[in-house]
């Protein structure tokens, strides 16, 4: 291992998990730094998201996650500095700026953390120009619905409806789609339909007032081709009614075991291609840096994100599991490291 030029501390500070009982189950604990095993980099880490998976660890609903992990960090991504590196890496120096996914599937322990493990494939750097807190909207919010439309053949000139489009991963997949030339319908609350219309929808749906299946009729007569459900749960009533024979419903997985699904005779009679979306582990690290490299280029930009204490873990997660959220919640685990350097202008516009 290669370690900094600063003696590494034994001991970090995290908000843990006690058990699997929901957010009332974090304590601030002190926990031994991990040391990065071949192919593995130890970051400092600034920042990090707040991610539907985080509450649902927290509830015991991942059986990735058994009782032997405990105590346990949450957090599967996050944004710092690397500061030892494992034997083998090349790909990273000592000082880098990174967003990174965790190896909290594979037992290495989460990033709610001062210090947590990632593989270094998994870890892309970060332009000067980013801060630590925008950039951690980026890796579990936009790799989730980069890989989902990847997996339902979005193509260009096709329609799309985004589900749930003004929450993070909503954000991004509004972002992505029109990146790959479709055209985009989304759903969101009242307060949320001018953050659709600035992020480029063609149709901005108020699920709370308006019936979605006659505005997509309006816009799309026949279907979309394509509906991306961020939300999942029901939230849709009839989705086969949205989308065009033929076409392709894709939900991003909840993993929530008693989750209503939509009826699978409703699509067959369609002639509907149904998928459930989850993360393809070889592929982070190659969504991640596109996605990295889309904001430093201009060509995408973060969600509106919301900067809270690592103390107020347990009340991000309860907001998070309670939706709702406009864009991403942010946990700032060094306060000092967390918005700097100065944001870019789009970041500012939506901070």
């Amino acid at each position: 291992m290669t370690m900094g030029a600063a003696p590494l501390p034994a001991t970090m500070q995290a908000m843990a998990l006690a058990g699997f009982d929901g957010p009332d189950s974090l304590r601030a604990m002190t926990l031994p730094v991990p040391v990065p095993q071949p192919g593995e980099v130890l970051v400092r880490v600034a920042a990090v998201g707040v991610n539907p998976a985080d509450w649902k660890a927290c509830a015991g609903h991942l059986p990735f996650l058994p009782d032997s992990f405990l105590p346990l960090a949450p957090g599967f991504d996050g944004t710092g500095t690397v500061v030892a590196l494992g034997e083998g890496v090349d790909s990273l120096a000592l000082g880098d700026r990174v967003a990174f996914m965790s190896s909290i599937p594979l037992g290495r322990g989460g990033t709610w953390s001062t210090h947590a493990i990632c593989a270094a494939a998994f870890a892309v750097r970060l332009p000067d120009s980013l801060s630590f807190a925008a950039a951690a909207t980026i890796p579990v919010a936009g790799i989730s619905p980069r890989e989902a439309l990847d997996q339902g053949g979005l193509a260009a000139g096709e329609t799309v409806l985004v589900n749930g489009g003004s929450g993070g991963t909503g954000s991004w997949a509004i972002q992505i789609a029109r990146a790959a030339g479709a055209r985009v319908a989304a759903t969101a609350g009242p307060a949320n339909q001018d953050l659709l219309r600035d992020l480029g929808v063609d149709c901005a749906i108020d699920y709370r007032s308006e019936d979605i299946a006659a505005r997509i009729a309006q816009w799309a007569p026949g279907g979309v081709d394509l509906v991306l459900d961020t939300v999942g749960q029901g939230s849709l009533a009839d989705p086969a009614a949205l989308i065009r024979e033929g076409g392709r419903y894709v939900a991003i997985e909840t993993m929530l075991p008693d989750e209503a699904l939509p009826d699978p005779a409703r699509f067959a009679a369609r002639a509907i291609t149904a998928i459930r979306a989850s993360a393809s582990f070889p592929r982070l690290g190659e969504h991640l840096a596109a996605l990295v490299a889309a904001v430093a280029n201009g060509t995408m930009r973060v969600p509106p994100f919301e900067v809270l204490p690592l103390a107020q873990a347990a009340t991000a997660l309860a907001r998070v599991r309670d939706g709702h959220v406009r864009g991403k919640l942010v946990l700032a685990v060094d306060p000092k490291l967390t918005l700097a350097p100065a944001a870019t202008p789009q970041t500012k516009d939506h901070a």
